[in-house]
Parts: structure tokens; sequence; C-alpha cells
């Protein structure tokens, strides 16, 4: 039956257009929509209220208070929009219309995307104007303001002129004000140093919740809202932030359409190449492939380039080349992007970067077959003769002589071009070149020579760890004196920024495969072990261990720790982003991401000379390296010449009697120190264990980076979380959660935090750690380290940390690479002093306060200090 308000209904708005939105899925959602195996349903504070399998058919909510009325109409009328149902949207409308009061704004949002689908903007525009104009309530009314700007205001960077909202549970469209305070907070950067940081850690902050609270699990019109969103997330550096909501779009898409658009995918993929996740991206290209509906192969093609550039990624070269077999060569598209390089790529570039895979994965002699066989035009360009110096590159091993000439050639050629870049890396591959020539001095001409070859537009394609690193080689083959101290640190400086990479290399600069950085390391030891040249040789050692560290690093940085990873992914691989990103390349977004990426850069650098120097107990550093574990012993009493000493013991057991005795002897030289600090590694902790064994009425400290101190000294309280500590003990302050993991800011800044409660299972991953009590109340509360880690800032964090083996559920001595996670984690985020034990008594305490005092740490557990004392 066809009833008279639908008729009415429909005479008023007509028929709907297309429209795009977005939702959370995969099992059952507190709110929003949510995918199960019958298709999808609508779920509302817990509840279904409506799902595919009556077609989701409208009708009136029932048992729903306002806010979650509000909510369901909202959530109906994008899915209606999206699914062009116009009768659906009317029936909405109506019921809107009946209610009227808070209501009004979901009519006028709803009634405006109408008139914007129907193409009667001004129309859309008037709608909104009008409520704007009317509303007497500042909170509806800036809500109305908000999605003004989103909806029809275009600007620079795509940034709106957004509202600063109060968001409060218990008003309705909570979803809708955070995402517009989120908006708010994410164009505040402007790519200026002040305040920068501190605005990081407000968007942060303002994120947080969207991970956490189940009525932001479903944001209502996003993708009209601003479909951008997560890539401005993605370019500001936030890119775990960027995933969410990309999620939530696509997670509509799928309840609406029935499947993803291959732009979401393709995006999505960007962002989890961004994010580190190479096999993860390599999986949503698959699954584009699988769903295009398009047959151009200019859209496969550049698909199957980004796929083998992540299967060379993923060291797995077999399959790179398989994918590249997969490309279409007849029917190129100037479009398709260097994934590397971020620029057009021709057929010449893609038959370069093919060789690079077929001579990883099969040989050099398929590789320069495969090279060969690249047919040179009449006129040749830049691009014809990049494959010509990868032929020198793959040969130089076979004959350094052809290679030699090649290279020569090369540079000529380019210089006369005015080719930059490929002058550069032929003149690079040059010095390398020379050094299998035995031309010494030649070499090292060339490596000077191509410092001054790149301008400003060109400068991204520099490489200062290859050129550095062809000097050492240079001078290690030569076996005469030189020097190239200055050319190891700078060689290993700019590697550890660029260590992750390595592979890449091949491919961007064409760095010689023969040469390699374990030799550089050996050449550059021996080197400062010959000059005797203490410090150098520490600074070397102590970087090896921090790269090592680093590539051995599980899991990708989370919170604020990923903006400088994030930063490095696109200076590297920027070239997977698709055509809709491209306008933020230029943008403040950018500009905020290099700003914040530089100064947390600086708020980690390190340099042993500076740390020890600023010290003013004797420091002993162990560091192994290959065969040998290297002693370095500071004394501040002696001059500074003569205050660093050093010994290399041809052993590989940190606890060999040469090794103890050795430490045992600077001991006693310095025993009259009231401290004595060891740098915190595995073998840096055996040795502290024999020291405190042999030694039990004498301070043993360790310390876990090498900057210069800055701690106040200034004496703790010592808080806890109250949950587990409902009758604490004398001196120990408890405070409820949310202050204890950081989501409200004690005023108190010198304290202590107690951690003293069990971990929620025994095998749980260091990023899944969890911790839960009951109350005095009886109710569960729980804290979770990715809670806190969204939330540790300079406003937060406490000044110590004091903890025991119920936190990680194994001992330091058990689980040394957990601990050094827990260790790493708090020292980032700016804390000063750790102290361990592996458990204790409290009612051998006579009050908290005894928990900071070094002698209680001094039989079992440790002390260590973020800095050298």
């Amino acid at each position: 039956m066809f009833h008279y308000y639908s008729f009415f209904l429909l005479c008023i708005f007509g028929a709907l257009a297309f429209f795009p939105s977005r939702l959370q899925s995969q099992g059952k959602r507190n709110q929003g929509w949510s995918v199960n195996s019958d298709g999808g349903a609508l779920m509302i504070g817990g509840n279904e209220v409506i799902s595919s399998r009556d077609g989701f058919r409208f009708k009136s909510p029932q048992n729903l208070n306002t806010n979650q009325e509000i909510d369901y109409y909202l959530a109906l009328g994008e899915f209606y929009l999206k699914r062009k149902d116009k009768v659906g949207v009317a029936n909405i409308l109506y019921d809107l219309r009946t209610k009227k009061g808070e209501y009004s704004f979901a009519d006028a949002l709803l009634t405006s995307l109408w008139k914007q689908a129907q193409g009667e903007d001004i129309q859309a525009i008037k709608v909104l104007d009008t409520y704007i104009q009317k509303e007497p309530n500042t909170y509806f009314r800036n809500l109305a303001k908000n999605m003004h700007a989103n909806l029809f205001q275009g600007g620079e960077d795509e940034k709106k002129s957004m509202l600063k909202m109060d968001c409060l549970k218990s008003k309705p469209y909570y979803a809708l004000c955070r995402v517009f305070r989120l908006q708010y907070y994410i164009d505040l950067p402007n790519g200026k140093e002040k305040d920068m940081h501190k605005q990081y850690v407000n968007i942060m902050r303002v994120a947080s919740p969207f991970f956490e609270d189940p009525l932001l699990e479903w944001i209502p019109l996003l993708d009209r809202i601003d479909e951008d969103l997560p890539a401005k997330l993605a370019f500001l550096g936030l890119i775990r932030e960027a995933f969410y909501f990309q999620n939530m779009i696509m997670d509509f898409e799928r309840i609406a359409d029935g499947n993803v658009s291959e732009n979401s995918i393709e995006r999505l993929s960007f962002f989890q190449t961004l994010g580190g996740d190479y096999s993860l991206a390599e999986e949503s290209l698959l699954q584009y492939l699988q769903i295009t509906k398009s047959k151009k192969t200019s859209y496969t093609n550049r698909i199957y380039l980004k796929l083998g550039v992540l299967a060379f990624l993923q060291k797995d070269y077999k399959k790179s080349v398989e994918y590249y077999l997969k490309l279409d060569l007849s029917n190129w598209s100037s479009n398709i992007l260097h994934p590397v390089l971020n620029e057009p790529i021709t057929i010449t570039g893609a038959k370069d970067l093919i060789a690079v895979s077929v001579w990883k994965a099969q040989s050099a002699d398929n590789a320069i077959r495969a090279l060969q066989k690249i047919q040179d035009p009449d006129k040749l360009n830049e691009d014809d003769i990049w494959p010509k110096l990868r032929l020198a590159q793959i040969i130089m091993d076979q004959n350094p002589e052809i290679s030699s000439q090649i290279a020569d050639e090369i540079i000529y050629m380019a210089a006369g071009k005015g080719w930059r870049r490929l002058e550069y890396a032929a003149t690079m591959l040059q010095g390398y070149n020379q050094i299998y020539r035995k031309e010494f001095r030649k070499s090292t001409i060339e490596f000077t020579k191509s410092r001054g070859i790149l301008d400003t537009e060109n400068s991204f394609f520099s490489t200062e760890f290859i050129r550095n690193f062809g000097f050492v080689f240079a001078h290690a083959a030569s076996g005469k004196r030189g020097p190239i101290t200055t050319h190891i640190r700078e060689g290993i400086s700019d590697y550890k920024n660029s260590a992750v990479y390595e592979d890449l290399f091949l491919i961007r600069n064409y760095r010689p495969v023969s040469f390699s950085t374990d030799q550089f390391w050996d050449y550059s030891i021996q080197f400062l072990k010959d000059e005797s040249d203490g410090l150098g040789l520490l600074e070397s050692l102590y970087n090896y261990e921090l790269i090592k560290r680093k590539l051995n690093e599980k899991g990708k940085p989370q919170s604020l720790f990923q903006i400088q990873f994030v930063e490095s992914q696109f200076k590297y691989l920027s070239g997977f982003h698709t055509q809709r990103e491209s306008k933020f390349f230029d943008s403040t977004y950018v500009e905020s991401r290099q700003t914040e990426s530089t100064i947390l850069a600086r708020q980690d650098e390190e340099s042993p000379a500076k740390a020890l120097e600023a010290s003013k107990n004797p420091s002993i550093i162990i560091l192994p390296y290959k065969d040998s574990i290297f002693l370095f012993f500071y004394n501040p009493k002696e001059s500074k010449k003569n205050a660093l000493t050093w010994k290399e013991i041809r052993t590989s057991r940190f606890d060999s009697i040469e090794v103890t005795e050795s430490v045992k002897d600077f001991y006693y030289l310095t025993r009259e120190s009231e401290r004595h600090q060891i740098y915190f590694n595995e073998p840096g902790l055996v040795v502290s264990r024999v020291l405190k064994r042999d030694f039990k009425d004498k301070n043993f400290f360790l310390f876990y980076s090498m900057m210069p101190n800055t701690d106040s000294g200034k004496s703790l309280s010592v808080v806890s979380w109250s949950c587990p500590f409902p009758n604490p003990v004398n001196g120990l302050k408890t405070v409820e959660t949310s202050y204890f993991e950081g989501s409200r800011i004690l005023k108190e800044k010198e304290r202590a935090h107690l951690w003293d409660f069990e971990a929620q299972s025994r095998n749980s991953p260091f990023r899944d750690l969890a911790w839960a009590c009951k109350n005095g109340a009886g109710n569960f509360e729980e804290m979770s380290l990715t809670r806190l880690s969204r939330r540790i800032d300079y406003r937060t964090v406490p000044r110590a940390i004091i903890y025991s083996d119920k936190v990680l559920t194994k001992s330091l001595q058990d689980s040394y690479p957990s601990h050094l996670a827990w260790l790493q984690f708090w020292f980032r985020s700016g804390v000063k002093s750790v102290f361990y034990k592996p458990k204790w008594s409290y009612s051998d305490l006579p009050n908290a306060a005894f928990l900071l005092d070094p002698a209680f740490y001094r039989e079992e557990g440790v002390v260590i200090s973020q800095t050298p004392h």
C-alpha cells in the first residue's frame, strides 16, 4: 500500500544521487555498522536495530534514547544516500520533522546532502545557512558551521575554518563533534617550529579516543565530511591514525556496495607501505587486482610495478621478478610513477627496475643479458642512459675496466646535458671502479667531485654514506695512512638513518654490491684501532650497536614515535601514493611532519664525547664486535687526553675471566668514587652482576644512552595505580586509572610511578601488554600499553619508573629483550631513571620513599639512569 505521507515526501525531495560514506565492521560492535555472515547490520548501543535480513527497510526506532535515535537516523540516512534510496531518506526526514528540537540538525544535514546529491549546491548551502541563522543553541550552531565548512569550503592545503568543539558523551552528535575537534587540531600546525611539538601532542590526545571509545567506532558521513582525513593524518606522519579512519571508510563501502572501491584499496596500500607493513600492502594490491573492473593495462601495470618493489623490500626477489613479468610493456602510460623516486617512469626505467630483481633473484649474467636487449632510440635522452649505468654497476665485479669506460662516457654526457642525478650516480660508481683498478687517488677525486654535483632540486638523491664509505674503502685498499676519521664519522651518521633501506640503494643510487657495509665496519674499526683513536672507536662501536638494535626492533613505532619513521618512509617510498594524494606533497602537513621529525631527532641526539665529558663518575662501556669485546673506561678525574682508555679482548663471552678482571682493574683504580656506572646492554648487565656480587658495599648503576645528563635531581614522590592498592603503604600516593595512564594530567611533576601489578597474560607480545584488577567497588579496571603509549608526553611522563617482574611476567635475567623494550619505551618518553627489582615485600618497607633508595637495589635489581651522571 502506497501511504500518503510517502507520496508527499517524494514530491518534496525527488530522486537521490550517489553519496559515498564510511563504517566500522567485523563482528558485533557497540556502535555503527557491522559485517556478518548474513551481510550486515546496524548496531546502536550494542544492539542490532536493523539489518540486511530485512533489506534495511526503514522502521521508526524503538527503545532508544534521544542520542541513540539521532545516531540511528544518521547511520540509516548515510546508507540510503549511498544506495540512492529516495524512499528511505524521505521516511527518515519525515520522522525527524515530527520530533524537531535536538533532531533539527540531523534534518538540516540530511536535507542539505540530499540537495547536494541532486546537484542543487545553492539550495544545499541555503539549507545549512538557514539552520545556522535560526539555531539559538551554540553547540548545534557550531556543529552546523563546521559541517558547512566541510561540505562547501575549499582552501589551501584542503584546510577548513573549523571551530573548536568541546564534546561530551551526554550530548547528541558526539561522534561528529569529535571528528570536528580532530580536524581543528590537525589544521593548527603551520610548518613552523614554534609550538609544533605541543601541537602534535594535542593531536595525539584528541585522536586517542577514536581507538578506545565504543561511541566512536562509527563516524556518520565521514567520507562526505572529509574523505581526505586519512591522507592528512598520513602526511602529518600519524600513519596508525590514518589506517583507522581509512578502514572506517572502507568498512561502510563493504556494507553499502558489497565491496571496497579500487581507489580505497590502493590508498590503504599506500598507507600500509608508509607504515612499513609491506606484506599487508602487497595483499591489498592483490585484492585490487581481483576486483578491478577496468581492463586498462595502464592501471594493472601501475599495480604490478608496486608489487614488484614491495616483494623486493621483503627480500623475495624471485616473487619480485614474477610480478614484473606480468607488466604489459606494449601498453605503457606516462602517468605511472616510479615507486621509489616518485616521478613518471618510462618503459626503459621499468626495465632497469626489473634488471635489479633479476640480478638478485637469478644471476648477474641474466641481468646483463636483459639490459643488453634494451634497444637505444635514435635520439638518446636521460632515461635511456640509466640502464647503461646499471650495466656498469652489475659488471663491475667481473670487468672493472669496461665498467669504468661506461661510467666515464656517462659522466661526460651527463655533465654536458645537465643531467645532474645521472652524473652524480655515475661519478660515485666510478669512484668505486677506480678502487678496483687500484687508481686510489683518482677514486678519492671522484668521491670529492660527487659532492658538488647535485643542486637543491635533486638533493634528495644524495647518499652521503655511500660517498663516505667509498673514501674508507679507497684508503683501506691503498694501504696508506690518510685522514679518513671524518669520513667514518659522517658515513656512520648518514647510514644510521638509512640502514633499514639498504637494499633500496641498489635501485635508486646504483650502489656497488661487492663493497659491503660489513666491510666498511671492519675497515673503519681497524683504522681507528691503528690510530689509537679511542673516542672515534667508542663512537663507531656505540653506533654499530644502536643500528643493530634498530634493525632488530619488532613492530613498528606508534604514537609520536612514528613521526620520524614515517618521515623516512616518505623520503624513500613516496612513489606508492595514488593520484588523490598528489595535492598534499606541497602542503603544510608535509612541512609540519618534517619540522616535528627534526625536533624529535634533536631530542634523541647521542654523543659519547659530550655525555662522558659532562659526567662526574667513572664509566664502563662494553661493546661487542664480531669475535671481540671492546672495553672502554672513562675516568673523569684524569686529564681530558687520558680520561678515556680502551682494551680489546678476543672473546665472545661477556662473562669471560679476561673481561671481568679488566673491569675489576678499572674499579680498583677508581674505587674512591662513590658511584660507578655501566652502559646498559647485555654485556654491561652481565658485568654489573659480577661487580655487585664481589663489591657488595658499593653502588653500581647502569645508564641507557649517551646524551648529556639533564636530570634535575629533585626528590620524588611515589605514585601508583589505586586499583591494585586498596591499602597502600606509608607514603605511597595512589591515583585512579585516568591519571596513572596519562588521560588526565597530574599537577605534581616530580613523581616516580610504581609498577607492581600482574600482566594479564604471560605470553603477550610486548605491544599487547595489559594489566587489570577489580577495584574496591568490585568493578573491573584495565590499563594497556597501547593506551599508555598514546598518552605519554612531556606533560604526563613521570621522572622515574619503579617496577618488578610482575609487570613483564619474566625477570630481567630471563627475558632481556622484553625488559629492553620496556626501558626503551620509558626512556624515549622522557623518564630520567628506572628502578628495577624482581620482587619485594611491602611489609619490609618503612615507607614508599625507600623504593627510591639505591641501597634497596644493591643486592638484587638495578638502577638505570637515562644518561651517565
